[in-house]
C-alpha cells in the first residue's frame, strides 16, 4: 500500500466512523444549555463514543484503521491498556484484533486489597499503547501515563477514536507521547455539513467554540478553566 492510498483509506475511514457517530447519536449540540466537561468547562458539541462498543461491526472496523495506522506511523507496542472506564472496550477490541494482552488503568487507587491502578499483568518496560475513547485537554491521559510508567511499562502513544482538537495532541507532545486518532472534530463538522445534518447557525456556533473556546465561555458568563 503506497503513501497515496495508504492516506485515502484513511481519510475514508476517519469519515465513516465520524458518520456512524452521528447516527448513532453518539455526537449531540446543545446551544441553549452546553454541556458540563470533566474539566469543568462547558461546550456546546458532545461526543459519547461508548455509543459505537453496541456495534459489532465497528469494533472489526476500529481494528482495521488502527492496523492502517500503526503500519503507516511505526507504532510498535507488546500490551494494550485502557483507561477507566471508557477506554477499556476499545483496547479490548484491539488486543483481540491485534492478538496481544491488555491491561486496564484505574482513575484512582483502588480503597482495598493491593493499591495498585493497573488491572492486568504489565512486563517491565513493556511498550505500552494507550487506547481512549476520545481525547480534549489529555487530563486524564496524562494521568493514566503516569500510572503506567510507575509500574514500569513505556508509553510513546496513545490512540483514540476521537480528537476534539482542543489541545490534547500538544499536551501529549509535551510528555514524549504522540497521539493518533481514528477521526476528529473536524472530520465530524466537515461531514455533518455536507449531510446537512447540522444547521448553519450550528455549525456557526460550535466553529466558534472550537476558534476560541475561553472567550466563547466569557461571552456566555460561563467559568473557564485552562
Amino acid at each position: 500500500m503506497n503513501g497515496t492510498i495508504a492516506e485515502q483509506v484513511e481519510l475514508g475511514v476517519r469519515r465513516v466512523v465520524a458518520l456512524q457517530l452521528w447516527q448513532v447519536g453518539a455526537i449531540k449540540i446543545n446551544l441553549a444549555e452546553p454541556f458540563l466537561l470533566v474539566s469543568g468547562n462547558y461546550s456546546p458539541i458532545y461526543m459519547n463514543c461508548r455509543q459505537l462498543i453496541s456495534m459489532p461491526a465497528f469494533a472489526d472496523l476500529f481494528a482495521a484503521a488502527a492496523r492502517i495506522i500503526c503500519e503507516q506511523r511505526a507504532i510498535e507496542f507488546d500490551i494494550l491498556a485502557g483507561g477507566e472506564t471508557a477506554g477499556i472496550p476499545f483496547a479490548a477490541f484491539l488486543a483481540r484484533g491485534f492478538g496481544r494482552p491488555m491491561i486496564y488503568v484505574r482513575k484512582e487507587v483502588k480503597a482495598h486489597g493491593v493499591a495498585s491502578r493497573i488491572e492486568g499483568v504489565i512486563p517491565t518496560k513493556a511498550r505500552t499503547l494507550l487506547v481512549e475513547d476520545l481525547i480534549t485537554d489529555a487530563g486524564s491521559k496524562l494521568s493514566f501515563i503516569e500510572a503506567i510508567r510507575a509500574a514500569g511499562g513505556v508509553v510513546n502513544d496513545v490512540l483514540v477514536v476521537f480528537d476534539r482538537l482542543q489541545g490534547g495532541k500538544e499536551a501529549l507532545a509535551a510528555e514524549g507521547v504522540r497521539l493518533h486518532a481514528i477521526t476528529d472534530m473536524n472530520t465530524a463538522l466537515s461531514v455533518a455539513e455536507a449531510d446537512g445534518l447540522l444547521s448553519a447557525d450550528e455549525l456557526v456556533a460550535v466553529r466558534e467554540y472550537l476558534r476560541d473556546a475561553e472567550g466563547w465561555h466569557h461571552k456566555r458568563g460561563l467559568p473557564f478553566t485552562t
